[in-house]
């Protein structure tokens, strides 16, 4: 007899890294996400590994992927709070919610890589900053010259990796109303999203207002790194450590020369504003897209966690629910 295929059992895990037990879990078109609240988790099933079926005993594979998991604001509020709200939602016209998750989290993925690099840039200037307090600026022998003068080391280069990301978050979180909405194209930005919104379900929706109320931010996180790859008339400054004339040390900042907007920013809040500003949007921009594409034959509504009720561990702040005092009043 033909020995019976391993490959077509169920597959069982020890998750032995990060803290405590399993806290949610997300499909991801070819792989399921599992998270602890400081660890995630990428399963990957034999039919993904060897597609074609070479090997009978093909294996699952769990790989550790991060150091993050569903405490991470970015985990909770962009992946797994718009997971649970897809699988709660009924849809006026047919919705691919396996897609929709792959775009969130694309999404998360990205939004992560931009809190790594602020993270890492802000320690190295809160490092500077403490050095700096405690024992001052190093002068040479003859005291009038600051020896070596502190510097964050590859700051462009790190300022440019940050913004690339920002930029391809933004792109991501355009893209997401066409999941729901019959739009003749993506867009790249919100001056672009929002003239199509407005053309396809009015300036009032409240999806349409969101997008105009925020893309002037949106173009000055979008112009800060185009200025800084295309230098012209504008151009992207970022300034390391520097002394004032008047002998203060100034620490990181970047402006946009030229810009309507010029004043300097300080690059580590800056940097921590911007992430925590796309990740709010993006489930904003979720979060409209869907309650516009709901369907009526009941009474959705979307219900906020107050905060002292968040589960530290998985902080999902907003659910999709019913209103339970409309029922009887939709035919």
């Amino acid at each position: 007899m033909k020995q019976k295929s391993t490959r077509n059992g169920g597959g069982s895990f020890e998750l032995k890294e990060g803290t405590g037990p399993i806290t949610a879990m997300c499909p991801c078109g070819e792989f399921l996400e599992i998270y602890k609240k400081d660890k995630t988790f990428r399963i990957k099933s034999p039919e993904v590994i060897d597609p074609k079926e070479t090997n009978p005993n093909a294996p699952w594979v769990a790989s550790p992927i991060s150091d993050v998991g569903s405490s991470n604001l970015i985990v909770a509020r962009v992946l797994l709070q718009g997971h649970e709200i897809l699988k709660s939602a009924h849809f006026e016209r047919d919705v691919n919610k396996e897609a929709a998750t792959s775009q969130l989290h694309s999404c998360k993925e990205t939004l992560l890589s931009c809190q790594n690099v602020a993270k890492r840039v802000g320690r190295v200037i809160d490092s500077i900053v403490e050095r700096i307090k405690m024992n001052g600026v190093s002068r040479d022998n003859q005291g009038r010259a600051l020896n070596p003068f502190p510097q964050v080391p590859d700051l462009e280069t790190d300022c440019a990796t940050f913004l690339i990301q920002a930029n391809r978050a933004i792109k991501i979180i355009c893209e997401i109303p066409s999941f729901f909405l019959d739009l003749e194209k993506t867009d790249t930005n919100f001056d672009y999203l929002g003239r199509r919104l407005g053309n396809t379900i009015g300036d009032g929706a409240e999806l349409s207002k969101l997008i105009k109320d925020n893309a002037s931010t949106i173009s000055y996180i979008i112009d800060l790194r185009n200025y800084q790859e295309h230098p012209g008339s504008i151009k992207t400054i970022i300034q390391n450590f520097s002394i004032s004339p008047d002998g203060k040390i100034q620490v990181p900042t970047w402006s946009l020369l030229g810009g309507d907007n010029d004043a300097p920013q300080l690059i580590k809040e800056a940097m921590l504003g911007i992430t925590d500003f796309l990740m709010q949007i993006a489930e904003l921009v979720l979060i409209r897209s869907v309650m516009h594409s709901i369907s009526s034959k009941f009474p959705f509504i979307i219900v906020e966690t107050p905060m002292n009720e968040i589960n530290a561990d998985l902080p999902i702040k907003y659910r999709l629910s019913i209103n339970m005092s409309e029922i009887g009043k939709h035919p």
